[in-house]
């Protein structure tokens, strides 16, 4: 891995068969894809309609270039273009091997608005609009807030309230706010009853309404901390990959830095067996002349013999 490479295509969906079939044609290139781009190392995105597909590739470039390559030898696939490439310094789809996001309906009205820009000309479609169309509907796949509110405190609703009435307590209230009450006709104890579970019956309808409210207050509160714990834990993982991707590059490139050094060493190498070649034939030049020297000085005769037939043999 020697750098992080980014690189968006659309192509056309040659793909014709049933809605089932489709279906189980989108199960099969989705577990295709994670499973080799797990190998790979590579993440990315990928949507299609009816008549192209989108794709953004995301990781080590070698990887994105052989996921690039199997796309490109598969049947289904036809015109394929390249929209962008490049080194990126960080992951947009950390988190997804492959994600799939040509399920919403808002999502095909923006791939196909996309599409309608450009005449339906892949090669006019434009990869920046592309990418920031796959990211943001991956991010909506996943649910992830823009801004998280603060969750309400949950508070007990253990208290159980009293369950009688008291009659005359509430008729003393009532005749204190409306003065007006107290010449009104009294009623039998029947009536008083009846009107208090009429209040009571009220009053439980009310309690009950409030539990009501306070449980779905509860529920949102839940969810609310789930979705930032959610957010949270996605951001960690983000920044892991992030540092992981540095760190390989990193690694891949002191790799690079020691072969350079070996091919150095063995260049060297090299030189250095050919010089002491060198150095030993002209050792054993020097000897030889001087092993001639030798001899003629110590036999004179011999030596002026031996040029005098030659030059006999040389005439």
């Amino acid at each position: 891995m020697s750098e992080l490479y980014r690189l968006v295509y659309a192509s056309k969906n040659l793909f014709q068969g049933t809605d089932a079939e489709l279906t189980a044609t989108v199960s099969q290139i989705l577990a295709a894809s994670q499973r080799n781009n797990d190998r790979s190392d590579v993440t990315g995105a990928l949507m299609f309609n009816a008549g192209a597909f989108a794709q953004v590739l995301e990781g080590p470039r070698r990887g994105v270039e052989e996921t690039f390559e199997r796309i490109q030898c598969d049947d289904r696939h036809g015109d394929v273009t390249v929209l962008q490439c490049g080194p990126t310094e960080a992951r947009s789809f950390a988190n997804w091997s492959m994600a799939f996001v040509g399920q919403s309906a808002q999502g095909q009205a923006k791939f196909n608005q996309i599409a309608s820009e450009s005449g339906f000309d892949l090669s006019r479609m434009d990869g920046d609009a592309v990418f920031a169309m796959l990211h943001e509907l991956v991010l909506e796949e996943e649910g992830l807030p823009t801004s998280l509110a603060i969750a309400p405190s949950i508070k007990p609703t253990n208290a159980r309230p009293p369950v009688g009435l008291d009659v005359e307590q509430l008729r003393a209230e009532i005749t204190q706010l409306r003065p007006d009450a107290a010449a009104m006709p009294m009623t039998t104890p029947a009536d008083d009853k009846q009107r208090g579970e009429i209040v009571e019956a009220e009053r439980r309808s009310s309690l009950a309404s409030d539990v009501k409210c306070s449980s779905q207050g509860a529920t949102a509160a839940a969810l609310s901390i789930l979705k930032a714990a959610l957010a949270d834990e996605r951001q960690r993982t983000n920044d892991l990959r992030t540092e992981i991707d540095a760190l390989q590059i990193a690694l891949a490139s002191s790799e690079d830095q020691l072969d350079a050094m070996r091919i150095e060493r063995d260049r060297w190498a090299v030189r250095a067996g050919l010089l002491a070649t060198a150095m030993a034939q002209e050792a054993s030049d020097v000897q030889n002349l001087n092993f001639r020297a030798e001899s003629a000085e110590a036999h004179p005769n011999t030596q002026l013999g031996l040029e005098g037939a030659a030059r006999v043999l040389a005439a």
